[in-house]
């Protein structure tokens, strides 16, 4: 794809991929102006709950730092095929905590609003029974950034924040990345949960591998 889709056309692909697994949109079921904050993705007879954030930003365009990963991104200017050449990588200011980091906490503040989301849709649907809740994290807007980073991130924040997330799906839907420097291609997606458990960890790998089929198969290119 020569352009990236808008988050709307993204949203849409989506739906079509949750609509063949078995799902349906919230909306769909309590329509569009309900009185609490609605997940996007839900499967009643399995007790799941799904939210869809769209990442667009591009986080990285100079290169950055995420400082609780001590990893720095660069941003290549020249390359080789071997994976050498040129690079260049910007300090980032400090944020309000005082690290050069300028990722960690937009993604805090995506699985906030997603954490009240799926909160109180499993509250409005299930009640006090048993239930679960996952965020699609989809990246769109930035190829510098492989979806790993992004999934260590999500689990150091998952361990202490947001009991409502029981795990989290991080994907590229529109490119397969290229590791910069190693030259090799990084993974479609990536799933991490909250805290082992073998149903919760399941449910969130099943997801995950199925968009990957989603996708192999032809998905929103077709």
């Amino acid at each position: 794809m020569s352009e990236l889709p808008v988050p709307e056309q993204t949203e849409s692909e989506f739906d079509s991929f949750f609509n063949q697994i078995g799902y349906k949109r919230v909306s769909d079921i309590i329509g569009k102006s309900p009185n609490f904050k609605n997940a996007d993705y839900i499967k009643e007879s399995s007790k799941i709950s799904v939210e869809l954030k769209v990442i667009d930003k591009d986080f990285f365009s100079e290169g950055g730092l995420i400082d609780s990963l001590n990893a720095f991104i660069v941003k290549p200017i020249n390359i080789n095929n071997n994976g050498t050449g040129q690079y260049t990588f910007t300090l980032p200011e400090r944020n309000r905590e005082g690290n050069l980091d300028q990722f960690e906490e937009p993604i805090r503040r995506i699985l906030k609003k997603a954490n009240r989301q799926l909160r109180e849709t499993r509250n409005h649907f299930f009640s006090n029974s048993h239930s679960y809740g996952y965020v699609i994290l989809a990246q769109t807007g930035f190829s510098s950034l492989n979806p790993l980073f992004t999934a260590k991130i999500v689990q150091k924040i998952l361990d202490y924040e947001f009991s409502s997330i029981d795990g989290a799906i991080i994907c590229t839907p529109y490119y397969n990345l290229t590791d910069p420097i190693t030259q090799r291609k990084n993974e479609y997606c990536v799933s991490v949960t909250k805290n082992y458990d073998y149903l919760r960890k399941t449910i969130c790998e099943n997801i995950a591998e199925n968009w990957v089929e989603f996708l192999l198969k032809g998905g929103h290119t077709k």
